[in-house]
């Protein structure tokens, strides 16, 4: 076949199968054989056949991309999920379109507007709150298999791949009781999106477990989004030193670098003045002193898991559950007072 096009024809008869083994080994479904895919690839490594993506998206109606909808990649936690998706599809040969909002509605809307009209195979979309109208605003939405991440949008029955947000905050504010805390204080974000609300819902939880009254005057909402929001809830808290707490609980890694930042600007040292612990932990996180106590990564597991379920959809596989809830542990640093 030297100096000739390839076709699946030829690498079926070489390898002895089907044009359908071979598609499926190409495209490493699963349900075939490990030796014969090995078989197949090498004959399709001998002669570097590439498959047309083009004809093929022709016959089958699908353009072999799926749209990613989140509100940026400086979060560190949207950058690890985004990795983790891109490379899922990636070695299903699917290209993957992202989309910025910046946490704006009209964004979010003419993001999928756009996907939609590119007529991507499925959509994962992170949106900013829990508004429930998006299936009335895009009706074509309803056709399309999608999956959510990170936020709940009220009312509407999709498929999510989540945060244990309450039980992940239990773990942290536990701990810091444990350490003798009684004045926690709390810095979560917009309560218009389940990922602030449950994480302060949790701190409530915790609290009330151990015994401990809550106070709204250690509650700060803020934009977690940016390091700023972190800086001015810390200063905002501290601004009266003897109604300070003794310890704070940062929803996300924005605010907990926001935190940092604050606490070297007033002075106060971490943990021997306060104690300081984070839902999830920054990129940087062996690179802070002392190093953050946080929950474990878990953005591997949030975006592997929702690739998958986003997959299974596309190909009208079974999805187990239509709702995960993706727990962690809590990853020790020396910021809450542990050696």
């Amino acid at each position: 076949m030297e100096g000739e096009t390839i076709t699946l024809k030829d690498l079926a008869k070489e390898a002895g199968v089907s044009i359908k083994t071979v598609s499926r080994a190409i495209h490493d479904h699963p349900d075939i054989n490990a030796e014969t895919r090995q078989k197949v690839m090498t004959i399709v490594e001998k002669y570097s056949y590439s498959p047309n993506w083009a004809a093929q998206s022709l016959r089958s109606r699908r353009t072999q991309t799926i749209g990613l909808v989140v509100p940026n990649m400086t979060n560190d936690f949207f950058g690890q999920v985004g990795v983790e998706i891109d490379s899922f599809f990636r070695k299903s040969h699917y290209s993957t379109l992202i989309c910025f909002t910046s946490n704006r509605r009209e964004n979010e809307i003419e993001s999928m507007t756009s996907l939609l009209g590119k007529n991507v195979d499925g959509i994962i979309f992170a949106p900013e709150g829990s508004a429930n109208d998006y299936f009335d605003i895009l009706p074509q939405l309803r056709k399309k298999p999608i999956v959510f991440i990170d936020n709940k949008c009220e009312g509407i029955d999709a498929h999510y791949v989540l945060h244990d947000n309450i039980h992940g905050t239990g773990l942290l504010i536990d701990h810091l009781v444990s350490h003798g805390h009684k004045r926690i204080a709390c810095v979560t974000g917009p309560l218009n999106a389940t990922s602030g609300s449950e994480r302060l819902q949790g701190y409530k939880n915790a609290l009330q477990r151990n015994g401990l009254p809550f106070d709204e005057a250690l509650v700060r909402v803020t934009d977690w989004e940016v390091i700023a929001g972190g800086v001015a809830a810390t200063l905002d808290l501290f601004a009266d030193r003897n109604a300070a707490p003794t310890a704070v609980f940062y929803a996300n890694s924005m605010a907990l670098l926001g935190g940092y930042k604050a606490f070297r600007k007033l002075n106060i040292a971490i943990p021997a003045d306060v104690a300081a612990v984070a839902f999830d932990p920054p990129y940087v996180i062996d690179s802070l002193s002392p190093i953050p106590t946080t929950l474990g990564q878990f953005e591997e597991k949030i975006g592997q898991t929702a690739a998958r379920m986003l997959y299974n959809l596309m190909n009208e596989r079974p999805v187990a559950r239509k709702e995960v809830r993706v727990r962690s542990t809590i990853r020790m640093g020396t910021s809450c007072g542990c050696q």
